[in-house]
C-alpha cells in the first residue's frame, strides 16, 4: 500500500481523486495549497505527490523545487494534474524541474491509474486490498453551482463502499462468487460516478476556455462567433444563436448561428427586436427558460424555418447598466430539459460576453481620443513656451517700472534700464542709442549692459549708422518695432554692430524710442535663439520702450514724474490682472510665506487662496510623500545656480493626484543678498499620460496594436542570436494584402482600416505567443517564426494563414474577402543578418504577387534578379524626363454621326536607350508609387496643351484634347491653379481641353471631390470619367457631377458584337449618360462590327486602332489636313 499525497485548490478535484485512487488500497493524504502540502510531505513522506501546477502562495513549480531541495523528499515522484488549457505550460515546466509526468484535467479514469502505477515502479495491486470509503460526505451547498448531481453520485458511492468494505474484511480471503458479482457492480457504479464526474468537469473547463477567449478578444464579430460556437459545448445543446443589437437599438447587427442552416440569420435580422421570447430578454433582462414545449418555433416567436424546439433556454446579453443582446439555446442533446445549472451558466457566459463587448467599446474610444489628445499637448506645450516668454516679458516691464520709480536721473535712468532687462529677462546683451543731435547719421550709445556690456567703450560714444538696412537705423526711420528673426539669414551682418555680429546672437529687436512724435533712439535686445520674439511680446516690450522714452523724458519735469507714476500704477494692475488669467499658478515667497499666488492654485489644488497665506507649509504638505524628499533637496540646488526646474506630484484636497512643473528662480539684491523666491506651476498631468502613450506607440502600430517596425529589428536580433545559439531555423513572412488599394478608393479609409485591425486578429491567432507579428506600415505584415527545426513547421504555418483568409471580414455592412501575397525567407539560408531577410522576404513577396496573388512563395536566388529588374526601371525613371526619353502620342477619337475627328486622347510613351520601350502597364505604376507621377502628369498636360494650340495656329480643325489625371494629381490641393498656368502658358482655350479621371477615383470620398470638380469645371475644361462600368459609381454622385462625357472601358467593348452580357453592359451605359445629357464613348474600338453595334445603340464617340493608331503630334497634323480635304 503506498501514500499518495494529492495537492489542488479546488475541493472537487481533490475529492474526484480521493474516490479514484481509494479502490487501489492507497494511504491518502490531501492539500489545498503549496506550502502547506510541503509541509505535510516532510512528515508523511509519501510515495507520490499528484499536484495542480496554478496554486496560491506557492506554486506546483515551487513544490516540486522545494521537494528536490530536500533530500528526504529528493526521490519522491511527482505527476502534474493540471487544466488542458494550461498543458503546453505545464510540461515545459515539467521538463525543467525533472518531473516525468504530466495529466490534463480531465483525463480518463484509467489514464489516471495507468500513470499513477507507471510512477509507484509496481503494475501490480496488493494481495489483500482494502476498500475503503468516501472521505467525507459532500453536500448539496457546496456544488450546486457546478452540477447538482455530483452529491448524489457520491454519496451512492459511500453505502456501497460500506458493504463492500464490510464483504471484504468478514472473508477468509477467497471471495464468493455472489460477493465479487456485487464488488463488480461497486466497480461499474464507481466508474458511471467518475465519468459524470469527468462531465462536469469537461464542462467547467470548457467554460473557462470560453471565457478565457472572449476576454482575449477585440472584434465585436469575431467575438460573437465564439460565443455561438462554444456556447452549446457548454450547456450541451443542439440549436445556438446570439446576436447584438446595432447602435440605435431598433434592429440587429451582428447575427451568428450555430447548428441551423446560414438561412435562419437574415429571418432572425428580418425579425422585430423586440417582438416574442427574445424581445422580452431585451425588455426584461432576465433569463427565460422554456421545457417539454411542442416543437412549433412560432411559438417563440422565431422564424418558421427555424428547427423544432422541445426546450428553450434564452439570456439577455447585459451588463448592469445596458443591454446589448440575447443569447439562446435550443433542445439538449439528451433531449431533456434545461437545468436550472444551464441557466446559471448561460447567463454567465452572457455576463462575460456583455463584459468584453464593453471593454472593446472603451477600447475604440480611447483610440479615438489618443490623436486629440496628442494635438493637445501640442497646443499646450507651445502656449506653455508663449507663456513663459510673455511672463518673462512681463517680468521685465515690473522690474523696469521699479526702476523708473526709483531712477533720479537719465542716464542712471537708462543705465540701470539695460541692466534690468539683461538681468531679469536673462537677454543676452541690451543696449540704448539716441540719434545725434549733430548728424542724422550717426548714433550715440547712451547705455549697456549684457556679456558685451563694455560695448559703449569699444565702439566708442558714437558710430555711424545705415538707417536703410540696419536693425536700431531701420526701428528709428520706421518709428516701428524692427525685428532679424534669425541674424544667420540677415543680408548684410556688417550692419550689426560689430563685435556684436560675431558673437552668437541669433535674434534682434530694435524698439523706437519716442520724445512726444519725434523718435530720439532705440532700444535694440539681442536674444541667442532665433526667432524669440513674438507678436505679442514685442507689444509689451514695446510697450517698455515707450515707459523708458516717457521715463527719460518725465525726469526733466515734475509733471512728467508723476503721469510716469500713474502709467507705472497702471501697468502693475495690468500685470497683476495677466497673472491672474492665466493657466498656470504664478507664485512669489519671501521667508517661507507667500507674497502672492494666482487663483489658479485654488482650481489645481482644491484649497481656497487664503490657505496658502494662512499655512506656509501648505504647499510642501501637499507633495506627494514618494517626491518630497526630492524636492526638498533641489533648494540646496536652487540656492547655488539660482533656478531650478523640478516635476512632482502633488495630493489635491479631493483627494485625486497630479503632476506639476515647478520652475523657481531665486531673486537677490545687487549685494547677492536673497530677496525672494518667483516661480511658475504648470499642471502637466495630461502631458504625463500622454508621455506613458507615446512610449508605447514607439513600438506598437497605433492603428493594429501590433509590433512596429522598430519593435520587430528588435526582436528579430534576438531570434537570430537565438538561432546561431540553437542551430534552429528562423523564418520571416512578408504578407501583402491583393488589391488594398482599391479597396481603400472604393469603401474609403475607414473600412480600410479596420480591415487591416480584422487581419491582424485574424494573423494572431495563426501564429504561437512566442512568434512576433508587426505592422511596419500600409497593408503589409511580417511574421516572425522561430524555433524551428525543419520547413515543415513554417509550411504548416503558411497553410494556416491561407486558411485564415478563407473567411470573409465583416465590416458594418460591408462583406470583404481579401487574399494575401506571402514571400518567405528562412535564416540562415536566406540571409543571416536582418537587413539580408528582410529583403529577400520582400522580393519573395513581390514574387507571389508577379504569380496573380493569394499564394505563398520562398525566397530564391532568381528573385534577386527580378527585384534589381524593378530597381533599374525605377532608377531610370527618375533620369528619364531629364533625358528627354518620355513622348507623347496622340490617338484619334471619332464623331459616329457625321465621321470626323472631333479630338484626340494624350498618351504617354516612355523609350529607354537601354531598357528599350518600357510598357506604361509597367512604368507608370511605379512612377505612381515613388511619387514621380505628380510631375510626370503636369508634363504631360502642358505637353498636350501646347500641341493642341500648335495645332489650331496652324489653321488646323479644333479639336478637343484629353489628358488623364492621375490620383495623386487629382487629390493634389494646388490641382486647379496649376492647370490655370498651363492653359496661360500654352495659350489654349480651356474649352479645348479635356481631363479623364477613373471611375474609382472620383467614387472614393465622392463627397470631397464635388467641389474639385466644380473648381475644375469653372474653368472652362471639360470632364470625362475613363474605364466607366469597371468601379463602383453612384447614380446620386453622377448626378451632382460636372461631367460631360462617360468612357465605355475597352474591357466591355472587346467582345462586344459575340458576348452577350458585354453588349448588354454597354448598352446600359450608354442608356444611362444619355439619361444624365453626356456624351458617351468607347475606348479600343477595333472592328466594323464593333462600330455597327456601338452606332445602333446611338454611342457618340469611338476610339480605338480602327480610328487611329497612337501617332505623333506631326502625323496627327497631316491626318487632320487630310480630313479637311475632303
Amino acid at each position: 500500500m503506498a501514500t499518495i499525497l494529492i495537492v489542488d485548490d479546488h475541493a472537487i478535484n481533490r475529492q474526484f481523486l480521493l474516490t479514484l485512487l481509494g479502490y487501489g488500497g492507497h494511504r491518502l493524504l490531501e492539500a489545498a495549497e503549496g506550502a502547506q502540502a510541503l509541509e505535510l510531505a516532510r512528515v508523511e513522506r509519501p510515495d507520490l505527490v499528484i499536484t495542480d501546477v496554478l496554486l496560491p502562495n506557492m506554486d506546483g513549480y515551487e513544490l516540486v523545487t522545494g521537494m528536490r531541495a530536500d533530500q528526504t523528499l529528493a526521490h519522491v515522484p511527482v505527476i502534474f494534474y493540471t487544466a488542458s488549457y494550461r498543458a503546453r505550460e505545464a510540461r515545459s515546466m515539467a521538463q525543467a524541474c525533472g518531473v516525468k509526468w504530466v495529466l490534463s484535467k480531465p483525463s480518463e479514469p484509467e489514464l489516471i491509474l495507468q500513470t499513477v502505477q507507471e510512477a509507484l515502479g509496481s503494475a501490480q495491486q496488493s494481495d489483500n486490498p482494502v476498500t475503503p470509503r468516501l472521505s467525507a460526505s459532500i453536500g448539496d451547498d457546496e456544488f450546486s453551482s457546478i452540477n447538482h448531481q455530483l452529491a448524489h453520485y457520491l454519496n451512492e458511492l459511500a453505502d456501497p463502499g460500506d458493504s463492500a468494505s464490510a464483504s471484504i474484511t468478514g472473508s477468509a480471503g477467497v471471495l464468493a462468487v455472489t460477493d465479487r458479482e456485487r464488488l463488480h457492480g461497486i466497480a461499474t457504479l464507481m466508474a458511471d460516478s467518475v465519468t459524470s464526474l469527468q462531465a462536469v468537469s469537461t464542462r467547467l473547463t470548457r467554460l473557462v476556455e470560453l471565457g478565457l477567449d472572449l476576454a482575449d478578444e477585440r472584434d465585436p464579430a469575431r467575438m460573437l462567433e465564439i460565443l455561438c460556437r462554444g456556447a452549446p459545448g457548454v450547456c450541451a445543446a443542439k440549436h445556438a444563436a446570439v446576436a447584438i443589437l446595432d447602435g440605435d437599438g431598433i434592429g440587429l447587427g451582428f447575427c451568428f448561428a450555430r447548428g441551423m442552416g446560414n438561412e435562419i440569420i437574415p429571418q432572425l435580422r428580418a425579425m422585430a427586436p423586440r417582438a416574442g421570447v427574445l424581445g422580452r430578454l431585451i425588455d426584461e433582462r432576465i433569463p427565460s427558460r422554456l421545457n417539454r414545449l411542442g416543437g412549433d418555433p412560432a411559438e417563440l416567436g422565431l422564424p418558421p424555418s427555424h428547427p423544432p424546439v422541445h426546450s428553450f433556454l434564452g439570456v439577455p446579453i447585459a451588463s448592469k447598466e445596458h443591454t446589448y443582446g440575447w443569447l439562446y439555446l435550443a433542445d439538449k442533446l439528451d433531449d431533456g430539459d434545461f437545468s436550472e445549472v444551464d441557466e446559471q451558466i448561460a447567463a454567465t457566459i452572457a455576463f462575460q460576453m456583455a463584459a468584453a463587448y464593453e471593454n472593446v467599446i472603451l477600447y475604440d474610444e480611447v483610440h479615438q481620443h489618443r490623436a486629440q489628445l496628442q494635438m493637445e499637448v501640442v497646443e499646450r506645450k507651445q502656449a506653455q513656451e508663449a507663456l513663459r516668454r510673455n511672463l518673462r516679458a512681463r517680468t521685465v516691464m515690473a522690474q523696469c517700472n521699479r526702476v523708473l520709480m526709483h531712477a533720479t536721473d537719465e542716464a542712471g535712468l537708462l543705465d540701470a534700464m539695460c541692466t534690468t532687462i539683461v538681468e531679469t529677462g536673462n537677454y543676452p546683451l541690451v543696449w540704448i542709442g539716441y540719434v545725434d543731435a549733430l548728424s542724422d547719421a550717426r548714433l550715440k550709445v547712451m547705455a549697456s549692459a549684457g556679456v558685451e556690456a563694455d560695448i559703449k567703450d569699444r565702439l566708442g560714444a558714437e558710430m555711424a549708422i545705415d538707417f536703410s538696412t540696419s536693425v536700431a537705423g531701420t526701428a528709428i526711420r520706421t518709428a516701428q518695432p524692427y525685428m532679424v528673426g534669425d541674424t544667420a539669414n540677415y543680408p548684410d551682418v556688417a550692419h550689426l554692430p560689430m563685435p556684436v555680429a560675431a558673437r552668437d546672437y541669433r535674434s534682434a529687436l530694435a524698439l523706437p524710442l519716442k520724445d512726444g512724435e519725434q523718435v530720439i533712439g532705440a532700444l535694440t535686445i539681442y536674444e541667442s535663439e532665433p526667432n524669440a520674439f513674438s507678436r505679442h511680446q514685442i507689444e509689451m516690450l514695446q510697450q517698455l520702450a515707450d515707459d523708458i522714452s516717457y521715463g527719460a523724458a518725465s525726469l526733466r519735469t515734475k509733471r512728467a514724474r508723476e503721469h510716469a507714476e500713474r502709467s507705472l500704477l497702471a501697468a502693475q494692475e495690468q500685470l497683476t490682472d495677466i497673472l491672474n488669467s492665466i493657466d498656470n499658478i504664478v507664485w512669489s515667497i519671501s521667508k517661507g510665506e507667500f507674497l502672492y499666488i494666482s487663483p489658479v492654485a485654488e482650481k489645481v489644488f482644491g484649497y481656497p487662496l487664503s490657505a496658502f497665506y494662512q499655512d506656509k507649509t501648505l504647499w510642501m504638505n501637499a507633495i506627494h510623500p514618494d517626491d518630497q524628499a526630492v524636492v526638498k533637496a533641489s533648494i540646496g540646488t536652487l540656492h547655488d545656480k539660482g533656478a531650478v526646474t523640478r516635476e512632482y506630484r502633488i495630493i489635491c484636497r479631493d483627494g485625486s493626484v497630479r503632476w506639476l512643473e515647478d520652475r523657481t528662480r531665486a531673486v537677490r539684491d545687487a549685494h547677492g543678498r536673497l530677496l525672494r523666491f518667483d516661480g511658475v506651476a504648470s499642471d502637466i498631468t495630461h502631458r504625463k499620460d500622454y508621455e506613458e502613450r507615446i512610449e508605447y506607440l514607439a513600438t506598437h502600430d497605433p492603428l493594429t496594436g501590433l509590433a512596429n517596425r522598430n519593435l520587430l529589428r528588435d526582436r528579430l536580433a534576438q531570434g537570430i542570436a537565438f538561432s546561431r545559439r540553437s542551430a534552429n531555423m528562423l523564418a520571416l513572412l512578408f504578407i501583402d494584402l491583393d488589391r488594398f488599394k482599391d479597396i481603400n478608393d472604393s469603401f474609403g479609409h475607414a473600412v480600410g482600416d479596420a480591415l487591416l485591425v480584422g487581419v491582424a486578429a485574424r494573423l494572431r491567432e495563426v501564429v504561437r505567443e512566442c512568434d512576433t507579428v508587426a505592422r511596419p506600415g500600409g497593408d503589409e505584415f511580417i511574421i516572425m517564426l522561430t524555433d524551428f527545426t525543419t520547413l515543415d513547421g513554417v509550411t504548416s504555418v503558411v497553410h494556416k494563414l491561407g486558411q485564415a483568409f478563407t473567411l470573409p471580414f465583416v465590416i458594418g455592412e460591408i462583406e470583404l474577402r481579401v487574399t494575401a501575397s506571402i514571400g518567405i525567407s528562412v535564416f540562415p539560408t536566406d540571409g543571416e543578418d536582418i537587413e539580408t531577410l528582410l529583403r529577400n522576404t520582400d522580393t519573395a513577396m513581390y514574387g507571389a504577387k508577379a504569380r496573380g496573388g493569394n499564394g505563398s512563395q520562398f525566397y530564391t536566388a532568381d528573385m534577386s534578379v527580378q527585384a534589381m529588374r524593378r530597381m533599374e526601371i525605377e532608377s531610370a525613371l527618375y533620369r528619364a524626363q531629364e533625358g528627354g526619353q518620355f513622348t507623347v502620342l496622340y490617338q484619334p477619337k471619332l464623331e459616329l454621326a457625321h465621321g470626323r475627328i472631333i479630338g484626340v486622347e494624350a498618351l504617354l510613351r516612355w523609350h529607354h536607350p537601354e531598357l528599350g520601350d518600357v510598357p506604361p502597364s509597367v512604368f507608370i505604376p511605379i512612377a505612381e508609387e515613388i511619387g514621380l507621377i505628380t510631375a510626370l502628369g503636369a508634363w504631360v498636360l502642358k505637353t498636350a496643351c501646347a500641341q493642341n494650340a500648335a495645332w489650331q495656329q496652324a489653321g488646323l480643325a479644333q479639336i478637343t484634347i484629353s489628358v488623364n489625371l492621375s490620383a495623386r494629381q487629382f487629390r493634389h490641393d494646388d490641382l486647379v491653379n496649376s492647370i490655370v498656368e498651363i492653359l496661360a502658358s500654352t495659350g489654349l482655350d480651356a474649352k479645348y481641353l479635356e481631363l479623364e479621371l477613373t471611375e474609382g477615383l472620383v467614387m472614393h470620398n465622392a463627397e470631397l471631390f464635388i467641389d474639385k470638380l466644380k473648381g475644375l469645371k469653372s474653368l472652362g475644361v471639360q470632364l470625362s470619367i475613363d474605364d466607366f462600368g469597371t468601379g463602383y459609381s453612384s447614380l446620386a454622385y453622377l448626378k451632382r457631377f460636372p461631367l460631360d462625357r462617360l468612357k465605355i472601358d475597352q474591357s466591355f467593348v472587346a467582345d462586344i458584337a459575340s458576348s452577350a452580357e458585354d453588349a448588354s453592359i454597354a448598352r446600359s451605359i450608354i442608356s444611362l449618360g444619355h439619361s444624365l445629357n453626356l456624351r458617351v464613348i468607347a475606348e479600343g474600338v477595333e472592328t466594323k462590327e464593333q462600330v455597327a453595334f456601338l452606332r445602333s445603340q446611338g454611342c457618340d464617340e469611338i476610339q480605338g486602332n480602327l480610328v487611329g493608331v497612337p501617332m505623333a503630334g506631326d502625323a496627327l497634323a497631316r491626318l487632320l489636313e487630310e480630313r479637311s480635304d475632303k
